[in-house]
């Protein structure tokens, strides 16, 4: 059983590796095809690369990995071996593609293509690297490192980051390029979200009622192959219930309300970021 556990694991490990070159690869396309070659900037440590490359005439690919690396190794303690190791592997993919993709001409030269295209296809790969454990930017990790210290979330310190990266491309090329690359920085946002956390990305749902609940996890069983959590609460004024918890997919969601709707019950869902273990589903169905 342990070979066995041993074998998987190693799989999973080879098959991110595999799938962070991928989505490495394909930012790398995104940024030499379509935006660079109409000035249309990234946000992060790449917007800060693609920017030093017009001015000195740098490489972008061997600024994109010099720029970044440092980051790395100042939150090696901060995101661990793994981490750093997988996210060094993607940047050194990612400068390699970069180089090669610099050869090729421009996709297009119309700006609007560029950014929806552009932005398109950097967050599929920005987003294929970040759900298999690397990192093709080094600016978050230093916002996680500086978060205790200064009180702001990361986000918010990635924002501002971004926003002033953005004014000095709007002084620098003229407004309209500052705002296509806001434009697709907006974008590539979205899309990376989605891509990270998967299409089928997973909610979890607290039901609260009086009424039968062994007709609740019954329906739900039956209909979503899902089992349920029970415990015995009680309300402030509705006094003593029972509660249920049952995770679901997105996607399933629509059938919870049309299960909860034939119950008097009170329901609230929320998202998850992570799943650790199995995810417990029946082929009841």
């Amino acid at each position: 059983m342990s070979r066995y556990k041993h074998s998987r694991e190693l799989k999973d490990i080879i098959f991110s590796y595999i799938m962070i070159g991928i989505g490495a690869t394909i930012a790398a396309f995104s940024i030499e095809d379509f935006l660079a070659p109409n000035r249309i900037f990234d946000g992060g440590i790449v917007g800060v690369s693609m920017i030093t490359a017009n001015f000195t005439g740098f490489k972008l690919s061997i600024l994109t990995w010099l720029l970044n690396v440092p980051f790395l190794i100042f939150g090696w303690k901060k995101k661990g071996p793994h981490f750093v190791i997988r996210s060094i592997y993607a940047m050194t993919i990612f400068a390699v593609a970069v180089a090669f993709f610099e050869t090729t001409p421009a996709v297009t030269t119309e700006h609007l293509l560029a950014v929806t295209f552009g932005g398109l296809i950097l967050g599929v790969g920005v987003g294929i690297v970040l759900r298999y454990g690397g990192c093709l930017d080094g600016t978050e990790i230093v916002a996680s490192i500086l978060s205790p210290k200064i009180h702001i979330s990361i986000g918010r310190q990635v924002l501002y980051f971004n926003i002033v990266l953005y004014l000095i491309i709007g002084f620098l090329y003229g407004w309209n390029n500052g705002l296509y690359s806001i434009l697709t920085y907006v974008l590539v946002s979205v899309v990376m979200t989605r891509v990270e956390e998967g299409f089928d990305a997973q909610r979890a749902c607290l039901i609260f009622t009086h009424d039968d609940v062994a007709a609740i996890k019954d329906r739900i069983y039956k209909e979503l192959g899902r089992t349920c959590t029970e415990w015995n609460t009680e309300g402030y004024i509705g006094g003593e219930n029972k509660a249920l918890y049952i995770v679901v997919s997105q996607y399933e969601l629509k059938q919870v309300r049309e299960i909860l709707s034939d119950f008097n019950c009170f329901a609230t869902i929320s998202g998850i970021d992570e799943i650790i273990g199995e995810n417990v589903k029946s082929t009841y169905l």
